[in-house]
């Protein structure tokens, strides 16, 4: 009577059922000007707060973050607006679209001011679009 340490099942791990399921959109409230957590926010409001976190965070510079999340338009500092106009909406996308309730970027509109560019798209999700506008200093 030989006993093996290996589990033993009918099934084949290739047959599980996986789904693909969408986590519900939930999270704190980040209130950014007084750096507070002032409560619970879904859908629509999480996605756009998800959003700028991800535009506020550097790729490659925290731990614990994956190497997936985060911008890498910081490394436009110090280059011409040519060509960061170019390399900006390529950026957004690798930045943005990781997260699965964003389906597309749209709009993508880049402006002149003094010390940079000044950055407006739309945010396609499944919660609807979002607006979004930020100024990137190069």
């Amino acid at each position: 009577m030989s006993q093996s340490l290996i589990p033993q099942s009918n099934r084949s791990l290739l047959e599980v059922d996986m789904k693909n399921n969408i986590m519900p959109s939930k999270t704190f409230y980040i209130d950014f000007e007084s750096k507070k957590i002032l409560g619970i926010i879904e859908d629509k409001k999480a996605i756009e707060q998800s959003i700028l976190l991800a535009l506020s965070t550097s790729r490659f510079k925290y731990l614990i973050f994956s190497w997936n999340y985060g911008e890498e338009i910081n490394h436009l500092i110090g280059k011409t607006k040519d060509l960061a106009r170019a390399e900006l909406p390529r950026l957004l996308h690798e930045c943005l679209l990781i997260d699965d309730r964003i389906s597309s970027i749209e709009d993508i509109t880049i402006t002149d001011i003094e010390d940079g560019l000044h950055i407006s798209f739309t945010a396609i999700t499944i919660h609807g679009d979002i607006p979004i506008e930020r100024e990137v200093k190069i």
